[in-house]
């Protein structure tokens, strides 16, 4: 089956992965979350819950009959390790923005963690972007399919993942890359 490295991929993400024909499942949200909270640096929960709800109505799709079905498949390949990577590195330092703004002095383990997490963002930046193509041509075949079969809720699941990626492109991976950079500046400072 040509599904079978995305659903191994997401079984080491996500959890538990069950796929019974002709519906293919992913892991329950609850699991998600549950990986996002093994830092200590803890994602804002208005970004989780957005994650969830994609997450939750991608699962959904996935088990729509005819083109629909297919088209969410194919999107859950690309999007799942994708999301599974930024819950790792470029959402959770978005967490210190509110303590970075009131002045509080973080431990130096959370900030050696958090500037680990931008650092790796730095460097993986070009390949998230080229990773938001892919993603962009799986929503538009969703787009496309959930149009044609009249499925409106399928339509806005993407649109919601259309904004999502830019509010990524243009606010959270730069606020992410920002965190590092003042909580890199303020440890010179001492």
């Amino acid at each position: 089956m040509r599904h079978e490295p995305a659903i191994a991929m997401c079984a080491m993400v996500f959890g538990a992965i069950a796929l019974a024909a002709p519906q293919f499942t992913i892991a329950h949200p609850a699991a998600t979350e549950t990986a996002m909270q093994t830092h200590a640096i803890r994602i804002p929960e208005s970004v989780q819950v957005e994650h969830q709800e994609i997450h939750s109505t991608l699962v959904e799709a996935t088990r729509a009959p005819g083109q629909v079905g297919v088209a969410a498949m194919e999107l859950a390949e690309v999007l799942d390790p994708h999301f599974a990577r930024e819950e790792q590195i470029a959402l959770p330092p978005l967490g210190l923005l509110a303590p970075l703004a009131a002045g509080t002095r973080l431990p130096k383990a959370v900030v050696s963690e958090a500037l680990s997490m931008t650092d790796s963002l730095r460097a993986e930046m070009p390949r998230m972007l080229e990773e938001h193509k892919a993603i962009h041509a799986a929503v538009e075949k969703l787009h496309l399919a959930a149009q044609a079969a009249h499925a409106t809720k399928y339509e806005r699941l993407a649109e919601q993942l259309s904004l999502h990626a830019q509010t990524e492109e243009q606010v959270l991976y730069p606020a992410a890359l920002l965190v590092g950079d003042i909580l890199r500046s303020r440890s010179q400072g001492n």
